[in-house]
C-alpha cells in the first residue's frame, strides 16, 4: 500500500479545520460545537425527539440515501457527531459523501467516514486503500472520528458473502490491521448481534470499538461476539436525526479520547 497521508476532505477555506468553525477551539468543539448546547435552546430544538434530549452524546450516521442534510437543523437538535458513507467494496464511492462531510463538520460536528464491507468483491487491503483514498482517513485534529467498518446482510447475497467463519475473521481483522498500520488507529466496527454471532461467531478482533445497531428503547445489555461493552449504539433508523440516530457510551473524556487519541483502548474487549 503507497503510505498513508490524510486524506479526507477538509471544510471550505473559510472554515479552520484546527480550530473548527468559525474559529471555535477543539476543546470547545467537542464539548458543544457552533451550534450544540446553546443552540439546544432553539426552537427547533423544541421538535426533538425524547432520546436526543435525553442526557449523553448524541450523533448520526448517513448515506446517501439522505442526500443534502440541513446540518445546522441537526446540530440544533443536538447530533454532536456523524458518520458519513464514504465507500463501498473496492469501486463504490458515495456522491453524497463530499457535502455531507464537509456540511457535517461546518455545523460543528465531529465527522468522519464508513466503508460498507464487501467480502465477496475483493481482499482487505484493496479496499482498505479504496476507503482511506476516498474519504476514510483519520487525522490526530481532534474533530475526525476513526473510520468506521460496516459489517452486515447485503441484499440479494448470501449473509456470510460466501465466506466460513474462519474466512470472515480473517477478512475483519486483515482489514482492521491494514487499517491500524495505515492510520494508527483501529476501525469502528458497526454490526448487529444476530449477523455477527451468525456470520462472525465467538470472537472479536483485539481493541476494536464496538458501533451497536439494536433498535430498542433501553441499553443494549446482550452483545455480539466477545463484546462487553459498546462505544455507540444505533438505536433508530427513524428520529430523531436524518439517517439513524445513535448515543454514545460514556462521558466526554472518553469521547474526546475516542476522537484524538492514537492509543484510544476501546470500552468492551
Amino acid at each position: 500500500m503507497s503510505p498513508y497521508r490524510p486524506r479526507h476532505l477538509t471544510p471550505p477555506p473559510s472554515v479552520s479545520p484546527a480550530a473548527g468553525p468559525a474559529g471555535t477551539s477543539r476543546r470547545s468543539l467537542l464539548r458543544g460545537g457552533v451550534l450544540g448546547a446553546a443552540a439546544l435552546g432553539t426552537g427547533a430544538a423544541a421538535l426533538a425527539a425524547p432520546m436526543a434530549q435525553a442526557a449523553g452524546i448524541h450523533g448520526q450516521d448517513v448515506s446517501g440515501w439522505q442526500g443534502e442534510v440541513d446540518w445546522a437543523a441537526q446540530a440544533a437538535l443536538g447530533s454532536r457527531f456523524a458518520y458519513v458513507k464514504a465507500t463501498e467494496g473496492r469501486s463504490y464511492r458515495s456522491p453524497a459523501f463530499n457535502h455531507q462531510y464537509i456540511g457535517a463538520g461546518s455545523a460543528g460536528l465531529v465527522r468522519g467516514g464508513y466503508h460498507f464491507a464487501r467480502p465477496d468483491s475483493g481482499g482487505p487491503q484493496e479496499q482498505v486503500e479504496f476507503f482511506l483514498n476516498n474519504g476514510g482517513g483519520w487525522s490526530e485534529d481532534g474533530i475526525t472520528l476513526p473510520g468506521m467498518l460496516d459489517l452486515e446482510g447485503y441484499s440479494g447475497l448470501p449473509r456470510d458473502y460466501g465466506l466460513s467463519q474462519q474466512e470472515m475473521r480473517d477478512w475483519i481483522m486483515g482489514f482492521s490491521d491494514l487499517y491500524r498500520e495505515e492510520t494508527g488507529r483501529r476501525p469502528a466496527l458497526y454490526t448487529n448481534l444476530h449477523w455477527w454471532n451468525d456470520v462472525v461467531g465467538d470472537w472479536t478482533p483485539v481493541n476494536s470499538p464496538l458501533f451497536l445497531a439494536a433498535y430498542r428503547e433501553d441499553r443494549p445489555t446482550t452483545l455480539p461476539g466477545r463484546w462487553w461493552g459498546w462505544e455507540m449504539w444505533q438505536h433508530s433508523s427513524s428520529g430523531p436525526f436524518a439517517g439513524d440516530s445513535n448515543l454514545w457510551s460514556g462521558g466526554e473524556e472518553q469521547f474526546e479520547r475516542f476522537v484524538s487519541e492514537y492509543d484510544y483502548g476501546a470500552a468492551g474487549i
